[in-house]
């Protein structure tokens, strides 16, 4: 199996909360010496709470398991910037500039290793399978791809009327996400209104399609995640 490096929702959430996570790394660098070992017994229970709260609350399988891959993908990276933060103040890092990075990188995958050989967690293959489907997210799929090289000259039709500084802005207002029909279909329909904000930027602003396309799923994703089979969905699309 691929062990890839965080998915783009996680590296995108992590980035909005950088100042708070900074905070609470600092508050437990001064206070507790040593590795906090304590956060890595909490990531083995994540996935058992995960699957009673959600039994409770009546969720779908699919459910279940796209959120014990995004958390434990979440805690993870809060484990290892721990890890990295106490390796720098005991000098066990390299001072040249890319050590940190490269050390994170190699700490992670030494991170999904370790899960995967647990064997009190029964399901840690297919959470770590689908921790690596999540860079799909920020992916157009191959369909969308497909269906834009032959129906191109149509959708060239809608762009005119978008192409006003305001038109990306009222695009995202269309999208219909409380379409609570097939998820699919409503996954598809995300998918091809963010490849046309991102024919939108490329045409006014000038920027890389795949760069706006993924740029623009990240900024939707705290109201996509809000509709967990849609998400699934995306997740799954090909």
């Amino acid at each position: 199996m691929e062990l890839n490096l965080p998915d783009p929702i996680t590296n995108y959430n992590r980035q909005l909360a950088r100042r708070r996570y900074q905070r609470r790394e600092e508050y437990i660098l001064g206070h507790h010496p040593g590795f906090n070992l304590v956060y890595w017994r909490r990531i083995l229970r994540a996935p058992g709470r995960v699957e009673r709260w959600g039994g409770r609350a009546g969720w779908t399988r699919d459910r279940i398991m796209l959120t014990k891959a995004l958390l434990i993908t979440r805690m993870a990276c809060v484990f290892i910037d721990h890890i990295i933060r106490r390796m720098e103040q005991a000098d066990m890092i390299s001072a040249s500039p890319g050590a940190p990075h490269v050390e994170w990188e190699n700490q992670y995958r030494h991170f999904l290793l370790l899960f995967l050989r647990l064997a009190d967690i029964p399901d840690r293959r297919e959470i770590v399978k689908l921790m690596q489907r999540l860079h799909r997210y920020t992916m157009p799929p191959a369909s969308l791809l497909d269906f834009r090289r032959r129906h191109w000259r149509w959708i060239e039709r809608l762009l005119p009327p978008l192409l006003a500084p305001s038109g990306s802005n009222a695009l995202f207002i269309r999208t219909q996400f409380t379409d609570q029909g097939n998820p699919v279909d409503a996954a598809r329909k995300i998918c091809f209104t963010a490849a046309l904000y991102s024919d939108i930027q490329e045409r006014l602003y000038r920027q890389q399609w795949m760069y706006a396309y993924s740029n623009c799923m990240l900024r939707l994703y705290d109201h996509i995640r809000k509709f967990p089979d849609i998400l699934s969905a995306l997740i799954e699309l090909r």
